[in-house]
């Protein structure tokens, strides 16, 4: 059951790693601006954003994080778990919070509030006072989580012979956290909110 397990964790892995990957992509591209990021993230968003991809996402996320649950537990019950038997416990948890977090909180906007999630939707979160000491580490965190996962994946999966490899890949994700969160929150150019953003980010402030 539980090699089932693992297959089964691997296999969904590998097509929320390449769409994560794929949009922290796209968020790094704001660092030329919002104009930029926006029009890459509308062409993504065509693969997704549809009646058919969206739902297969979100039932593969929620069976993930099922599946995930599990495998921590396992881990937990491990001795000695070491650095990477925390990272990849830790990292996991993290992962499994933020995505229910982000997704409902992205599915509400868009169907209930009406208001597109491009750029000024995770921008808002970042210059909107005291929105921004929440989100900042929020989503600082959330993004190093996933290169934790994978460099601990990289770990286990080598038998303990990642080395330099999972170190490299959980130093990467520092670095991509920092340019995501700096640029998002205004600090390669001043940031402009749209009025609708605005009225509804300080609604709750």
């Amino acid at each position: 059951m539980q090699s089932r397990l693992v297959k089964a964790h691997r296999l969904i892995a590998l097509g929320l790693v390449t769409f994560l990957i794929t949009h922290l992509s796209i968020h790094l591209t704001a660092i030329a601006g919002p104009e930029t990021h926006i029009a890459l993230l509308t062409r993504f968003q065509i693969v997704y954003r549809n009646w058919l991809v969206e739902p297969l996402l979100i039932i593969a996320i929620l069976v993930q994080i099922f599946i995930g649950g599990k495998l921590i537990w396992r881990r937990w019950k491990q001795p000695n778990k070491g650095f990477w038997g925390w990272t990849q416990i830790l990292s996991g948890g993290y992962i499994a919070i933020f995505l229910i977090m982000h997704s409902s909180a992205a599915l509400t906007t868009r169907y209930i509030v009406g208001l597109d999630t491009n750029f000024y939707w995770a921008a808002s979160t970042l210059n909107i006072d005291p929105l921004q000491f929440f989100f900042a580490p929020y989503y600082f965190f959330g993004i190093v989580s996933i290169f934790a996962h994978l460099g601990a994946a990289m770990h286990f999966g080598w038998k303990g012979k990642g080395g330099i490899a999972s170190w490299c890949v959980l130093g990467a994700g520092v670095i991509i956290a920092v340019l995501i969160v700096s640029t998002f929150g205004g600090v390669f150019y001043d940031i402009q909110l749209p009025t609708g953003y605005l009225e509804y980010f300080e609604s709750y402030t």
